[in-house]
């Protein structure tokens, strides 16, 4: 039997599950080395995952828990697509504007790489994700910063 790639299955459930799932989305930014980058992410209910998939990387299944998943896509200046390795920080805050730091797990499938991260929700609430992206092998600190988006997010709970 083949492995489950994890972005095929995210695609696959959100076709199904409209509703339910934000859809994937990106924002681009020009990069110091004159080349574009792609920031992708998606935000769902941990249940959406298969449970062979969510015990193939350590991930929880939940009503309550939701899955944030960025990916960080280099486009040179030829077109040429790669998925890079990055330095990811994930700050959540929840309607009452408590703040919490989310740590992510890199998963590298194939030519893809994703960080992972896992949270706690109230069904409907409004999650702010301040995302902040670094280049994984930048050396000095004032030189780091590639990218910084703000996502919102409602995780609705499935039937799943």
């Amino acid at each position: 039997m083949k492995p489950l790639n994890l972005f095929s299955l995210i695609i696959f459930m959100f076709s199904f599950c409209c509703g339910m799932v934000n859809a994937e989305q990106k924002e681009v930014f020009d990069g110091p080395d004159g080349s574009e980058y792609e920031v992708h992410y998606i935000g769902f209910v941990s249940t959406f995952l298969d449970p062979e998939v969510a015990k193939q990387y350590q991930l929880v299944r939940s009503r309550a828990l939701g899955i944030v998943n960025i990916s960080v896509i280099k486009v040179d200046a030829e077109g040429k697509r790669k998925a890079v390795g990055a330095v990811v920080e994930i700050k959540m805050t929840n309607n009452l504007q408590q703040p919490q730091f989310l740590s992510s797990q890199q998963v590298v499938e194939g030519n893809a790489i994703y960080y992972l991260s896992q949270l706690q929700y109230k069904e409907g609430e409004l999650l702010i994700f301040d995302v902040t992206i670094y280049q994984k092998a930048a050396l000095k600190p004032c030189n780091l910063g590639l990218a910084k988006i703000s996502i919102m997010n409602k995780f609705v709970k499935g039937l799943v």
